[in-house]
């Protein structure tokens, strides 16, 4: 499975990942399974890893509804197709006396790597780059704009990151607490655990998990929006005790502008959560709020060249139309005219008598 070294793909120079994913969910043929078990025992690093790793499985759960599949399958394949490997420290699973770290040959470093994406990267990067007693470095999760990705936690969490976002865990995340800080937006599916409490800290908010799905959005123009698809979730605004939250359940939505609170009773729709299938949706929306999320969609920038456009709201979805497209589309939608300004779309409220 290394240059050199057959395993289960015999005169390969290529780590069969496949086959040691079958190997770790008990679906290997016998021979197959015969040469996996044959290639371990050659290396112990190898046994090591494939040990950490089976823990990961055995943690796995069911993903969320409305987990795009296809989309975390595209970032595993790019993540894999990467020119170059991250070199992590190994430290064995706690079952076994802990080596001292050591650096792992690449070639299995890089077949380990793909391995634990398909199995959770969140989990095992956390674990890999920190050890007991270590002090462990703050974790991140980015999107770049157009670009949606999917984590796991170590505590089961699951996590959809939508474009242009950032997620960064807190350097003590899973000891006492589960607490993360947001930039952008992300859907969170939580196991809920009442010793360590998960919270989501954004835009001057805090989310607090009681047991949910939800999804939060934080954005300079809009302020924060929540809204809850399964479950219930308390909202705070900075040092603010969880006795004076907002308590928002399945089907709410709340949102935090201007240092206020407001909460929507049972008005949430599939519309909501539609940017985790790909699909940007408008109901009504500010023309503040259309430029934000343009810009981290597409990699617009919109700007509005008088008051009376700036005041108009669109409603429209998108889903994957060219940008210039979606430019036409909001000009019509908003009765405005569009003029490029370098990489900046100027809409004007479209004379009258103009061609619409």
């Amino acid at each position: 499975m290394e240059n050199g070294d057959e395993g289960p793909v015999t005169g390969s120079a290529q780590v069969d990942w496949e086959a040691l994913a079958r190997f770790l969910a008990g679906e290997s043929p016998a021979e197959e399974a015969d040469a996996v078990r044959a290639w371990l025992a050659r290396d112990r690093s190898r046994h090591d890893v494939l040990s950490a790793l089976d823990t990961t499985l055995d943690r796995a759960s069911a993903p969320p509804a409305g987990l795009d599949v296809e989309a975390a399958l595209r970032g595993v394949h790019a993540r894999m197709d990467a020119p170059e490997t991250p070199v992590i420290p190994f430290r064995a699973p706690a079952r076994r006396a802990a080596p001292a770290p050591r650096r792992m040959p690449a070639p299995w470093l890089r077949a380990a790597a793909a391995i634990v994406l398909l199995l959770g990267v969140g989990w095992f990067t956390w674990r890999m780059m920190t050890g007991p007693g270590s002090a462990r470095p703050p974790v991140s999760f980015a999107t770049g704009v157009g670009q949606r990705d999917t984590v796991r936690l170590g505590d089961g969490t699951m996590v959809i990151l939508g474009p242009d976002s950032r997620l960064t865990l807190a350097r003590d995340y899973g000891r006492e607490a589960r607490q993360v800080e947001l930039r952008g937006e992300a859907m969170f599916d939580v196991p809920h655990d009442e010793a360590r409490p998960f919270t989501v800290r954004a835009g001057g908010a805090w989310v607090r998990d009681l047991g949910t799905t939800f999804s939060v959005q934080a954005d300079s123009a809009a302020g924060v929006r929540v809204v809850v698809t399964q479950g219930a979730v308390a909202l705070g605004t900075g040092e603010a005790r969880e006795d004076e939250a907002v308590v928002l359940r399945q089907g709410d939505r709340g949102t935090l502008a201007a240092g206020r609170i407001q909460a929507e009773r049972a008005v949430a729709t599939a519309d909501d959560v539609a940017w985790t299938q790909g699909r940007l949706v408008f109901r009504d929306a500010p023309f503040g709020q259309v430029a934000a999320e343009l810009r981290r969609w597409y990699g617009l920038h919109l700007r509005a060249g008088d008051a009376t456009v700036a005041t108009r709201r669109l409603t429209a979805s998108f889903q994957g139309e060219p940008p210039g497209d979606v430019l036409r589309v909001v000009g019509l939608a908003l009765g405005a005219e569009v003029t490029m300004r370098g990489d900046t779309a100027v809409f004007r409220a479209a004379s009258p008598g103009a061609p619409r």
